[in-house]
């Protein structure tokens, strides 16, 4: 029987790849075969060495989603009484989202047959040997920063590794127990093509340095090396200097937003060659590409022989802008093509006239594609990660502008299937750590109310209701009965709220807001169940922790979480008129709050002045997609030293149709949605999904 399978000891590594072996013997030539493959990764087939089959996108499951491989080439020209599958899975790490404890895992199942007619099944089950490359970095970021790595690609793997034989290393397959098995989940990722040629900036010649530029170290350290080169790199448009002494060849493409995806590269070598591929969400000072924190790109290197070759990347990679430079003086010529990986959507629908509004929109669809994947990713570069607060705000771009619940659906299953023992809902899952951010738990419940409004689905409801019940219950064992309070001293835990600069009666005030929106949201699923006994208990506890807050609150960030999470009436009660007055987060993430708060305070023109304050000057700085961390002064210190695409930070998605249209579209009640619609200068289309149907003009 067809069992998941992985190896035994890198369950949650990050960046893993896990070859799977079967050996089929027979007493007549095999000639003819097919698999159906499932994987939590992309993946590659071999039969005798023989490359018959790829599949990039993140993960698949059994049945129609399972991807058939045909073997009948391959086995019929060999016609062989002993053939050997190998199957390769790449794991990405903590940006795959599958069951806990269970992030890899191999499917497959199918006949070999001989020329006589008797099959030989093939599914995986303990039968199956399994076996890590020692050449794989294992356990690095899924974007490699250091130098020196070396890709694998599909020619990388050596015959000797894929044919028939014991090798070194190769231990028996461990199949999962049922609790382990991937869940079975509406899936919608996609690969769509992307041509690169539209987007290639430059091609020439690289110069040596002269000596007193060439940098120390080793001359492994390829990604040094390569952002060196800049100084001398010469564009095939420029002359040759006389006595220049050409060291290789490079290409440069930068498109216009951030991707995410697969790679390809195709090369013309008239001697074997090494090629650096360097990929980047920006350029340094000499135009090459750089990742934020490092400063360098991600460097790949491929070995590739004299001819013409084909070389897939099975590394998910990101960037801006992608570099090639051979080294050497032969003649080399790359082409390259991108599979980008997304979620299928139709295009949220935003026109304006105005051409500053249009491109702002053009970055918003942009970020938050990219962190459209099995479930919503924090980031392409540094993470990947499923966290609740980054997935809860995707979830209301997703549903506000495109109406569809597959990928918010799945996110929050995920988080229920993770929580904690003690009922916290953990910050970031899957992952192979424990993420304890009290108000990212505190977040979920709001989660849940806000998809279970736009979608009146009442089947998840029913699911998750109980992982609500325990994750207010947590909380309350950890309040203070008489002030309301939550005590926030517990090793492990980090009280986030936003990237700012707290004083801690600011920082406890943000997280008592936060309960106090949970267990609102807490007292309308409880009534939407039919749980009236808890829904009296939150509504008394919701009273306590309010009556701590005070009627007063100047804090910026708890007066925004109250004005976006209660009712409008009691939060406008609770918050003094000033609180939010020249009020500018350094998050994308937060100032999105911030512009709805304005518009439940009646005040769309300080809503607009902020969106143009702040995204209005990202994109004057150059932003092709929206960045983690911003400040309109400068005054940030990271500003451009965190993730350059972020889709937290994918606000004006949602906002500009918000006010060209007038609807706030997560308001708890309709009656509460409308307010005076902005002019934004120009004749405006638009379209937003709201629990109560679709709002255009």
């Amino acid at each position: 029987m067809t069992a998941w399978i992985w190896d035994a000891f890198h369950r949650e590594t990050p960046n893993q790849l896990v070859l799977f072996r079967r050996v089929v013997e027979a007493d007549a030539p095999l000639v003819d075969g097919a698999l159906d493959v499932a994987a939590r990764g992309p993946f590659r087939v071999w039969v005798d060495g023989v490359l018959v089959a790829h599949h990039d996108v993140q993960s698949s499951a059994p049945g129609a989603d399972a991807v058939r491989c045909d073997l009948a080439a391959v086995l019929g020209a060999r016609r062989e009484r002993r053939a050997t599958v190998v199957v390769g899975v790449y794991l990405l790490g903590v940006g795959t989202h599958h069951q806990p404890r269970a992030l890899g895992g191999l499917w497959v199942e199918g006949t070999l047959r001989t020329a006589d007619g008797a099959a030989h099944d093939v599914g995986t089950s303990s039968a199956w040997s399994t076996h890590v490359p020692a050449s794989w970095r294992q356990n690095t970021p899924q974007m490699v920063w250091s130098a020196g790595f070396t890709e694998w690609s599909d020619r990388t793997l050596a015959p000797d590794g894929l044919t028939a034989g014991a090798g070194d290393g190769w231990a028996a397959a461990v199949e999962y127990d049922d609790d382990q098995r991937p869940r079975l989940l509406d899936r919608d990722v996609v690969e769509e093509d992307v041509p690169l040629g539209p987007f290639l900036h430059e091609t020439g010649t690289l110069l040596a340095p002269p000596p007193d530029d060439v940098p120390p170290g080793p001359a492994i350290d390829r990604a040094t090396a390569g952002v060196a080169l800049g100084a001398s790199r010469l564009a095939d448009s420029a002359p040759v200097p006389r006595g220049a002494q050409p060291v290789g060849r490079y290409g440069l493409w930068v498109v216009p937003h951030q991707l995410v995806g697969f790679l390809t590269l195709t090369v013309d070598a008239d001697e074997p060659t090494t090629i650096d591929v360097l990929a980047g969400e920006a350029v340094d000072a000499h135009g090459w590409p750089t990742a934020t924190r490092q400063g360098i790109a991600a460097v790949d290197t491929v070995v590739v022989p004299a001819g013409r070759t084909t070389h897939r990347f099975w590394h998910r990679r990101t960037f801006r802008a992608l570099a090639w430079v051979a080294h050497g003086t032969g003649a080399v010529a790359v082409d390259a093509t991108f599979a980008t990986i997304t979620a299928r959507r139709p295009e949220p629908v935003f026109r304006s006239g105005v051409d500053r509004y249009d491109r702002m929109h053009a970055v918003s669809v942009a970020t938050a594609r990219v962190g459209r994947q099995d479930l919503y990713e924090d980031c392409p570069l540094r993470e990947g990660g499923h966290y609740v607060a980054d997935a809860g705000v995707q979830a209301l771009f997703d549903l506000a502008t495109t109406g569809v619940p597959t990928t918010s659906r799945r996110s929050l299953l995920q988080f229920a299937a993770a929580q904690d023992d003690d009922g916290m809902i953990p910050a970031l899952s899957p992952s192979g750590t424990r993420h304890r951010i009290p108000d990212f738990a505190l977040q979920w419940p709001s989660f849940v109310e806000d998809h279970v409004r736009f979608t009146g689905d009442r089947a998840l409801l029913d699911e998750v209701y109980p992982a609500v019940v325990r994750c207010l219950d947590w909380a309350a064992t950890h309040t203070d009965a008489t002030t309301g309070r939550l005590d926030l001293d517990r090793p492990g835990w980090w009280s986030f709220v936003d990237w700012h600069a707290f004083t801690p009666d600011a920082r406890q005030a943000g997280i008592d807001a936060q309960h106090a929106v949970a267990l609102r949201s807490g007292v309308a699923l409880a009534e939407a169940v039919g749980d009236d006994a808890r829904a009296a208990v939150w509504r008394a506890a919701l009273d306590r922790v309010l009556a701590g807050l005070g009627d007063d609150l100047r804090h910026p960030h708890a007066a925004t979480i109250l004005l976006c999470g209660l009712d409008p009436n009691r939060a406008r009660a609770l918050v003094a008129p000033s609180a939010l007055d020249g009020f500018v987060p350094d998050t994308g993430y937060f100032t999105f709050w911030v512009c709805r708060a304005h518009l439940v305070l009646g005040n769309p023109r300080a809503a607009r002045e902020l969106l143009d304050l702040y995204w209005g000057t990202m994109l004057d700085a150059g932003a092709g997609t929206w960045w983690e961390r911003w400040s309109p002064t400068r005054e940030v210190v990271e500003s451009t030293g965190s993730s350059l695409c972020h889709p937290w930070s994918a606000g004006p998605l949602v906002l500009l149709p918000m006010l060209a249209l007038g609807v706030d579209p997560f308001a708890r009640f309709e009656a509460d949605s409308p307010f005076e619609p902005a002019d934004l200068g120009g004749r405006v289309t638009a379209a937003l999904h709201t629990p109560w149907g679709v709002v255009e003009a």
